[in-house]
């Protein structure tokens, strides 16, 4: 599910991931607000070639389902990635049809009250009726919630760090003992007056263990002032 980027937190990607882990009963993994993503993080990754949505993600792998809420890169090409203003979507992806997009106006009060007031037309008509259309739900015992360690994507990191030589070899080496690859490196503008510089890195796809585990060594490393953001990547 994708929301505008500018929404003004997680809430609302939060309360439809919440229904669909309700429905599927299983807890959600990780949620995390649209607050953490500065406005140098929609330059960069607009340099990159990506747009920032705040996504829901249902994601079944085998016998486990990675239920998640926070921002991500997506491709500016992608069709979530031209979601904006008061339009909210959902990408569906199956075995046969593939890809399939549902796209429509999601926020306004008479989009909401035209969705209230169908679903309590609906219950008043089944009351009268006599009968409940609401299909039973079971839960599959064999499948369970992948932790949040153990997903796999890419991932956006962005430092800050002193301008001076051989600060980038400290940071690869700390991402390679935690088996993270480098997919790209960008030092981006240098205050000169601090002597300092924005490091900004993509990385090929880690295991989400690593990744925590790396970004909190970074933060102990002598030569990283701060590790402003991480992003996941997604497509």
């Amino acid at each position: 599910m994708c929301f505008p980027a500018r929404d003004n937190s997680s809430y609302p990607c939060l309360a439809s991931t919440s229904l669909l882990a309700v429905t599927t009963c299983f807890p959600l993994a990780i949620a995390r607000s649209i607050y953490s993503v500065a406005a140098r993080d929609f330059l960069y990754a607009k340099e990159f070639g990506y747009a920032i949505k705040l996504l829901a993600i249902a994601k079944r792998d085998d016998d486990k389902v990675e239920m998640r809420v926070h921002p991500v890169f997506i491709p500016q090409d992608s069709q979530l990635a031209k979601v904006d203003g008061v339009y909210n979507a959902v990408e569906v992806e199956t075995d046969l049809a593939g890809k399939l997009v549902f796209y429509g106006e999601g926020a306004g009060a008479l989009r909401a009250s035209s969705a209230v007031v169908a679903d309590v037309l609906a219950i008043a008509r089944n009351i009268y009726r006599g009968v409940n259309n609401v299909p039973e739900l079971r839960l599959n015992q064999r499948v369970t919630v992948k932790p949040m360690p153990e997903v796999t994507t890419r991932y956006y990191l962005r430092l800050n760090a002193p301008d001076r030589p051989g600060v980038l070899a400290q940071i690869s080496k700390v991402l390679g003992d935690n088996s993270i690859s480098i997919s790209s490196v960008i030092q981006k503008e240098s205050d000169l007056a601090a002597q300092t510089a924005i490091i900004v890195i993509m990385t090929y796809p880690a295991e989400e263990k690593g990744v925590q585990k790396a970004l909190k060594q970074l933060k102990q490393l002598p030569v990283v002032n701060e590790v402003s953001n991480f992003i996941r990547v997604e497509g």
